[in-house]
Parts: structure tokens; C-alpha cells; sequence
């Protein structure tokens, strides 16, 4: 069973936190060489700092400072900084030659506090000072437009734009950026003729990249229209051109009128889970080109929907329809009557049973089980109750795995929700998602940001002394919650036995 590294973390800031938030860790120990450091007053030359440095984001190659150094006599050298708000810089070596030399300080530990923090750089026995600016976690990118305050530059549209036509993932927009500091960003276009773009994620680097932003509604009338978009108080717009309605293609469903031949599903229809991503393809004939809009009832919680543009005819043509809903009882074989066009044919799903003891969630849209061992612990030895609900997907000795973790400084009680923003109120809450390579994708409660939206959210139905019942969702990314890499965790539900 893992650990529930969140309140490790958690309990390990605060000590760190309440006790001393600067620690001074000076050498005691420097090289053989002698010389000084250039300095202005007492600022270190040059002053410049590398890398972004964010709370709670280990540092990495490219977190470091370059000092210059005025050696008298060449020899081994030490130079390093004190210890402050959780991390350090450092390098040694030897010096060959006497006279100016650039040294390259490495930044070790991981920032606890955002804000400005002073370091004191140390050799031989000179001194200067350096001040690092630590982000909070989830900061803002800063960032421009390519074309900002007018054209947005080499804007590239993809997808069909037609009046009436329901648009997919396929509409799409691609822009240039150009980011100056790294962080969260947030991009959306004016509504305009039913549409809209946009787009989040995080920028890793400081360079001009180009951003994808997902159209979304169903066009209103056809022309050109103009979209101005916004974003870190930077915009600029571009037109999308929207065609007139095609007629109505003219189609037969290959089966009709009895079952739709050749028809397959796609993902996994267990009763109790949500059918997020999955799908079915059937197949048509098409003798007139044109559009489609064709959709199933809802059977068992469940029903199939496609949009789309045949652009050319042929048989056997395969179409593809979305599910949406939340599979219900009972299990089987369950039969979806489907029609288009003016025929019809049916098809068979098989929904299956929901586990005896499960955790189930959609990962980035696919469907995803834990169910090998699934089951939950409660720990109150230490007067707070500290739960821990795991689960694996092959099998306890691999992963994927996923580890919910909750505690509670008044306890785990039914109907309640639990969020990463409930520091104050004594909740400390994490996810630990692994995935097939072993990567850890993390969200945990965070001492420091208790503002805005939750990142991750469990939520307790039902608990008694055997069992317990709930729901999860939310945001988790690889490097300790740090990212880059991300993961969006939706639809989760876990009922599983209380050892």
C-alpha cells in the first residue's frame, strides 16, 4: 500500500515553516585557492539568476547562478550560498590559472515560499548577496501574442466550419505565443456567430511556441466572421469562415432493416461508470454527399450521438458515434435501435456488471479501473484519522495504481466533501496516480494556496465500519504535483471494503 505522501509533505512544510523560515548553512570548510568575488557594494557580479523556481517544484539543471571570481593564488575552490526558503547553490572544482574566472552555482532543494529571498554567496573570505524571486505554485504564465493588437500571426485553422454543422475536436486553432515567464495560461476567443476557442494548460519554457485552441458550439449563419481573442491581457484576432449548410446527405445504415452490420463498440460499458470516450462505429452507404446529425435514445443510461460532413460517396463507409451517460442495470447484452436517414437497424452493446469492490475513473477521457485489491484502510492510532483507499489495475506488484488519501482532523464522516483548499478547517487530502511506466501523477493540499478553485476534490457518500462509498475528480501532474506533465481525472467512484 503506498503512502500517503501528500501529508508526509504537508506535516514536513509546516515544521519547516513554523521553526525557521531562513536557515543559515554556511561551509566550514573552503578550498586551497584564494581570490574574491566581484561584487557591486555587496550584490553579486554578474547578478544574473537561471531558471524558474516555483513553491513546491524541485529545482533542476537549469536552476543556477554564475558568479565571477578574482583569483589570486589557483588551487581547489568551494563556493556556495547559504541555505534559504529550502534551497542552496554550490559548485567546486580547481582553478587553474589566476585572474577572472566564471563559476557556475547549481540551485539544489525545492522553494517553500514565493517572494523575493536573499542568498549570501561564500569564498575564501569574501562575501556577496544575490536575491532569487520564487513564483507560488500555479502561477500565471506571462506571455504575448504573436501579432498582438492586430492580426494574430500565422494563425492556422483545421476542421470543416459550416452554418449548422455541430462542431468536434477537429475545429481547431492554432496560434503563436511568445512567453517571457513560465506558468498557467488561459486563452479564450469572443462568442462570435455561436463559437468560441479555447484553451489551458502550462507553459514550461520561456521561447515562442504556438498554442491549440479547441472550437466549440454549432455556427449560426455562414460568411466570415472575426475572432479577437484574449489572454494574460495580451489579444489579437483572426477570421474563420463559416460555409452554407449542406443539404442532408442521402445514406443507408448497411444492415438495415434488421441489425446494423459490421457494427463495433469501443471502451468498456460497466454498469455504475460513466461511458466518457467510448464509442461505436457503424456503416453506411452514401450516394449523396452532404450532412448527417444521427443519434440513438437512451437505453440502460446510455445513448450514441454523430455529427459530421460526408464529402464523398461509397459503401461501406464507417461512422463513427460518441456515448454519453452512465451505464445502469442490468448487465447484458443491450440493444440500441438506431435510425438515419429514413431506415434503421439495431446494434448490441454488452454492459457489464459493476465490481464488487471498485475505483473507476476517466483518464484524460479513457476509461480506467482499479479494481485488482481495491480497498481502503482507516488509521486513528495517532488521534487523527488518516484513510487511505488503493486499488491497481494488473495486479499489486505493478501499475497502473491509484492511491486516495484523506485525513480528517474531525474525522471521515458521510456526505462530505473533501478539497485540497480545506487546510484551515484540518483536511489534507491527496491523489497518487501511477501510471504504466511508473510515473507518479500527484494533487495534494497545499498549505500555501488555499485560494480559488480546488485542485482535487473526494467526496465520502457512505462509510460505516465495513465499507465506503464516493466519488473523485481533479487535476494531478508528474514532478510532485509540479508538472509539466498532466493529467485530468474525471467521473471517479470507488466502493470498496474498510480492512
Amino acid at each position: 500500500m503506498k503512502t500517503l505522501h501528500a501529508i508526509l509533505f504537508f506535516v514536513f512544510s509546516l515544521l519547516l515553516i513554523t521553526s525557521c523560515q531562513k536557515e543559515l548553512n554556511f561551509e566550514d570548510t573552503i578550498g586551497t585557492s584564494s581570490g574574491s568575488l566581484k561584487k557591486d557594494s555587496s550584490d553579486c557580479l554578474p547578478s544574473a539568476v537561471a531558471g524558474q523556481y516555483i513553491t513546491d517544484s524541485a529545482l533542476s539543471g537549469s536552476n543556477y547562478i554564475d558568479v565571477q571570481v578574482d583569483v589570486r593564488f589557483p588551487g581547489s575552490y568551494v563556493i556556495y550560498s547559504d541555505t534559504s526558503n529550502g534551497f542552496s547553490f554550490r559548485d567546486s572544482g580547481n582553478f587553474g590559472t589566476p585572474g577572472l574566472n566564471t563559476v557556475r552555482l547549481l540551485g539544489t532543494g525545492t522553494p517553500l515560499l514565493p517572494g523575493t529571498h536573499s542568498f549570501i554567496i561564500r569564498y575564501d573570505t569574501s562575501v556577496c548577496i544575490i536575491d532569487v524571486e520564487v513564483q507560488p505554485a500555479g502561477a500565471n504564465a506571462v506571455y504575448t501574442f504573436a501579432g498582438a493588437g492586430g492580426t494574430c500571426t500565422g494563425a492556422v485553422l483545421s476542421g470543416t466550419y459550416m452554418e449548422g454543422l455541430a462542431l468536434t475536436a477537429n475545429n481547431t486553432a492554432v496560434v503563436s505565443v511568445d512567453i517571457t515567464a513560465i506558468g498557467n495560461y488561459s486563452i479564450s476567443s469572443t462568442q462570435v456567430n455561436g463559437v468560441t476557442f479555447t484553451a489551458t494548460g502550462v507553459f514550461n519554457d520561456t521561447a515562442q511556441t504556438t498554442v491549440t485552441l479547441t472550437a466549440q458550439g454549432t455556427p449560426l449563419a455562414a460568411g466570415t466572421f472575426n475572432f479577437a481573442l484574449l489572454g494574460n491581457g495580451s489579444s489579437c484576432a483572426f477570421s474563420v469562415t463559416f460555409d452554407p449548410p449542406a443539404p442532408p446527405a442521402v445514406f443507408t445504415l448497411v444492415g438495415s432493416p434488421g441489425n446494423c452490420s459490421l457494427a463495433t463498440t469501443s471502451g468498456t460499458f460497466a454498469v455504475g461508470s460513466p461511458v466518457t470516450g467510448n464509442s461505436v462505429t457503424l456503416m453506411v452507404n452514401i450516394t449523396v454527399v452532404g450532412s448527417y446529425s444521427i443519434s440513438t435514445p437512451v437505453v440502460n443510461g446510455v445513448s450514441f450521438t454523430g455529427t459530421g460532413l460526408f464529402t464523398s460517396t461509397g459503401s461501406g463507409i464507417p461512422v463513427s458515434l460518441l456515448a454519453t451517460g452512465t451505464a445502469t442495470g442490468p448487465a447484458g447484452n443491450v440493444v440500441f435501435p438506431f435510425t438515419g436517414n429514413g431506415n434503421s437497424c439495431s446494434f448490441t452493446v454488452p454492459f457489464i456488471a459493476a465490481a464488487t469492490d471498485f475505483i473507476t475513473c476517466n483518464i484524460n477521457g479513457v476509461l480506467t479501473t482499479f479494481n485488482v485489491n481495491a480497498a481502503a484502510t482507516l488509521d486513528s492510532s495517532t488521534g487523527i484519522p488518516i484513510l487511505n483507499i488503493d486499488g491497481a489495475s494488473v495486479s499489486t506488484s505493478s501499475n497502473p495504481s491509484i492511491n486516495l488519501g484523506i485525513v480528517a482532523g474531525s474525522g471521515v464522516t458521510p456526505a462530505t466533501t473533501y478539497t485540497t483548499n480545506q487546510v484551515v478547517a484540518g483536511n489534507v487530502i491527496s491523489c497518487d496516480y501511477y501510471d504504466a511506466a511508473n510515473t507518479d501523477f500527484f494533487a495534494g493540499s497545499d498549505p500555501l494556496n488555499q485560494g480559488g478553485t480546488p485542485v482535487f476534490t473526494i467526496v465520502v457518500n457512505t462509510i460505516t465500519a465495513t465499507r465506503i462509498a464516493g466519488t473523485f475528480s481533479g487535476t494531478v501532474k508528474d514532478n510532485n504535483g509540479a508538472g509539466p506533465g498532466i493529467k485530468q481525472i474525471t467521473g471517479g467512484v470507488f466502493d470498496v471494503p474498510l480492512l
